[in-house]
Order: C-alpha cells, then sequence, then structure tokens
C-alpha cells in the first residue's frame, strides 16, 4: 500500500505583471505554506520525496514545505506545470518505489480532476489544500483510477481560523 499526498501550490499573486508561469506567492500564501509545513512535519510518515511543477508560485510552495522536512527529496519536474491527471500519474509512476509517501505539488483542475479518478470522488483543492491517499499499489507504476481512498484533507483556511 502506498501513501500519496497531492497539494495545490499556496495563494499566487495575480497583481504582478509577467507570465503565468512567474507568478510568485502573495502574503495569504506565504503564510500557509508554514501551517501545511507544520502538519507534515508532524506526521508519523512524513514525505519521503516532493514532486513540484517549476512555475514559481508552486517552487516557493515545495521549496518551504521541503525546508521543514528533514530526510524530504525535491524534484521540479516541467511536465507537472498545469498537468492534467495522465501526467501526474506518468510522473508519479516513474518513481523510485522506496520513496513512500510522495507529494505531488501542481495546479488545477488537474490534481482535482486526479484526486477525483483516484479517490472515486470530487472533492475541492483551494490553494494549499492537501489531501492524502491511501492506494492499493505495491509500486508507483500500478496507480491507476479508483485504487485510492482518502485519509485525511487539509485546509490551511480552517487551521487559521481554529487558531491552529
Amino acid at each position: 500500500m502506498k501513501t500519496l499526498l497531492i497539494m495545490r501550490h499556496a495563494k499566487s499573486d495575480w497583481s504582478t505583471a509577467g507570465a503565468d508561469f512567474d507568478r510568485p506567492l502573495n502574503k495569504r500564501g506565504r503564510q500557509a505554506v508554514p501551517l501545511v509545513a507544520h502538519l507534515l512535519s508532524g506526521l508519523e510518515e512524513k514525505p519521503r520525496l516532493i514532486l513540484s511543477s517549476p512555475a514559481a508560485r508552486a517552487r516557493e510552495t515545495a521549496e518551504g514545505l521541503a525546508a521543514a522536512l528533514d530526510s524530504c527529496d525535491l524534484t521540479f519536474d516541467p511536465r507537472l506545470y498545469l498537468a492534467p491527471p495522465q501526467t501526474l500519474g506518468a510522473v508519479l509512476g516513474e518513481q523510485d518505489d522506496r520513496c513512500d509517501p510522495v507529494l505531488v505539488m501542481g495546479h488545477n483542475p488537474g490534481l482535482e480532476e486526479w484526486l477525483a479518478l483516484l479517490g472515486g470522488g470530487v472533492c475541492h483543492l483551494p490553494t494549499a489544500g492537501l489531501a492524502a491517499l491511501a492506494l492499493e499499489a505495491e509500486r508507483w507504476s500500478e496507480v491507476r483510477a479508483g485504487q485510492g481512498r482518502l485519509q485525511w484533507f487539509f485546509i490551511p483556511r480552517l487551521a487559521e481560523t481554529l487558531g491552529r
């Protein structure tokens, strides 16, 4: 059984001029990263690998998380930028099976669609939203639609509301 964490990048700054790829995090996004990092660092099974889109907003989010996790590798893969579910699955399928759990960081709508395919249900993934799935697979290359079971779901705004 594998554990997959699916996360959408934190809130980005739409006020900056330039290409979509280069949009950085805004203040709220920068505040959300430590909340998610705190959650991840407290897990019994911390992510061993973060696979991220190289877009600025995803890169900033992933780097912030990786800095809080001691033994976590970080890989930026250009195929994850605005990737559809089949590409997300293909990139995951190439990973070393000893890396478990894996956190995949990217963008909507691909992440929400992939989460629905894997877990069998529709789930809104807001910015900095994080979903954990238990997968009925022994290898990342064996992950298929319908194999996932949602274990938990985290939204930083809820943590902010509850006072952490």
